[in-house]
């Protein structure tokens, strides 16, 4: 077997997540995290796909059938466990239950139960040059299952991108979650639509791989590569980005119309809450949280959310910032010598982005042409 550099660098690749896997199984604190359960076999799906890959491109031949099952529909894995992972990151309340294993049940049926069953129900071609080359202008003979392998093998990149489209609504709402309780969204947000966007860039050149196989009719074995090489991507952001990561916490809040908030104490929580804000400027501390509010107020951080969302009209995100682009505009007046970084500090934020990007979505403008505004 002679390796050429795409073969050497898919090795690398693949010992790069078997040392992510170590790592995260050598560390218990790391490794009895609910979400990091979910990770762990997203990595080693991903490694099996990159074995796989480098034994089909090799010749090497693997005396397991079922391992090169991505002829089979074995991409039916990644969808759920990416969005099982999403969900533990997402919402504190979700668990996993024997219900969701349904999720799982394309997978089980069409890469283990049926070429268990059937082992030789795909013709050799199917098997050498892959479930598409049914699809080619040679003359041929097929069986209906060998059709049917040969769109269950479209079908599930197809269910993939249904299920990281289902990722995107989780962070969306993880967001909006955060909003309700921190008055500060740490960036670690953007991670997890990072994850997902290099999911969906393997999904993509999955497609034009498609595309080029199937409408042009023009193949080269290099073009493999496009879909699979984005994977140690992947397997880099995970190892700096997630796996120690410490997400936090968002509660599933119930609806207000059940709320026991008596209409009479409104005015009086408003009040107290003005007192927090506007006398003792409460907005000055950093990282302000929806229950640490709550608790200099002596209510429950729900009716807390309940009276900002609907009698201030905002989130307790906006709520603060609000007070502190207020804050940050009479520093701004006051002292104009004052650095930016340093107007964003002494407002509350706690760092310079969060400022900038408060300020914008506020006043429309950056805090620098504000001050040059008010200095003309």
């Amino acid at each position: 077997m002679k390796l050429d550099i795409w073969s050497i660098l898919i090795i690398v690749i693949a010992f790069q997540g078997l040392f992510l896997l170590l790592m995260i199984l050598s560390n218990r604190k790391i490794r009895i995290k609910r979400e990091n359960t979910f990770l762990v076999w997203i990595v080693v799906v991903l490694i099996w796909f990159l074995v796989e890959f480098f034994c089909i491109r090799n010749k090497v031949n693997f005396k397991l059938n079922i391992f090169y099952g991505t002829r089979y529909g074995s991409w039916f894995l990644l969808g759920p466990l990416t969005y099982f992972y999403f969900k533990s990151i997402t919402n504190s309340d979700w668990r996993f239950t024997r219900k969701q294993l349904l999720h799982f049940l394309p997978f089980i049926v069409f890469v283990i139960l049926i070429p268990l069953i059937s082992y030789k129900a795909l013709n050799n071609r199917q098997i050498d040059y892959g479930m598409l080359s049914v699809f080619d202008h040679r003359e041929k003979q097929l069986a209906i299952i060998q059709w049917i392998y040969s769109i269950v093998f479209v079908l599930q990149f197809v269910h993939l991108a249904f299920f990281l489209f289902k990722n995107l609504s989780l962070v969306r709402l993880y967001s909006k979650g955060l909003q309700k309780e921190y008055s500060v969204i740490n960036t670690k947000i953007k991670w997890l639509k990072y994850f997902n966007l290099i999911m969906l860039v393997v999904l993509l050149l999955s497609a034009i791989f498609l595309y080029i196989l199937l409408v042009t009719d023009i193949y080269r074995r290099h073009l493999d590569y496009i879909y699979v090489l984005p994977i140690g991507i992947l397997f880099y952001f995970i190892s700096f980005k997630f796996f120690r990561t410490e997400w936090e916490e968002v509660e599933t809040m119930t609806k207000y119309s059940g709320s026991t908030l008596k209409a009479d104490k409104i005015t009086e929580y408003k009040k107290a809450i003005d007192n927090l804000m506007i006398d003792k400027k409460l907005y000055l501390e950093p990282n302000l949280r929806l229950h640490d509010f709550a608790e200099k107020l002596d209510i429950s951080k729900h009716h807390l959310s309940q009276i900002i969302n609907q009698h201030y009209g905002v989130s307790f995100f906006d709520f603060v910032n609000q007070h502190r682009i207020n804050e940050a505009k009479t520093i701004i007046t006051n002292h104009p010598e004052y650095t930016l970084l340093q107007v964003a500090f002494d407002s509350g934020f706690n760092n310079k982005t969060s400022f900038v990007n408060a300020f914008k979505k506020f006043d429309s403008i950056t805090p620098s042409k504000y001050r040059d505004r008010i200095s003309i």
